[in-house]
């Protein structure tokens, strides 16, 4: 889906709460984040959470051949189906920053990894990512190639 079909204008902030993603992690109530797949990777987007405006920053770092057609998927989440433990073919990286009188302030800068019970913790956030499937042709590029990126995220405190 892109920005258009969605009404989201990228670099536009989007009101927290939009989608409600079940948690297991507490009582915190996770909610997704705009991450717009088909718009490719890197991608940025601002987000007020409880009145605070964050700045996103998403990419991911892929092992995929050049020649790969574009709707080659690799699932971040589950690198090797066969059994065998196996390198992953890549991974996403989230940079959050605060947006504050004092100027910004990075919260978090990590790879995520895509484990059901799996919490990452910034000062006032937690951040789960549900589902990474990424075509390689959102790699630095536009377009509908069935990628699916889902992350979650949730106020620590009020």
């Amino acid at each position: 889906m892109n920005a258009a079909a969605t009404g989201r204008t990228p670099g536009t902030a989007y009101p927290f709460g939009a989608t409600y993603l079940s948690g297991t992690a507490g009582t915190l109530d996770f909610h997704q984040l705009p991450v717009e797949p088909d718009e490719g990777l890197p991608q940025t987007f601002d987000c007020l959470i409880g009145g605070t405006a964050y700045d996103f920053g998403l990419y991911a770092n892929l092992d995929a051949a050049a020649d790969d057609p574009p709707q080659t998927l690799y699932d971040l989440a589950a690198p090797n189906r066969i059994g065998a433990p196996a390198p992953s073919p890549g991974y996403l990286v989230l940079r959050v920053v605060r947006l504050g009188s004092e100027g910004p302030h990075v919260e978090f800068l990590r790879k995520l990894v895509a484990e059901p019970e799996l919490v990452h913790h910034t000062e006032r956030l937690a951040i789960r990512l549900l589902e990474a499937r990424l075509a390689r042709g959102n790699l630095n590029g536009r377009g509908h190639y069935g990628s699916r990126i889902v992350i979650g995220v949730a106020q620590l405190w009020a």
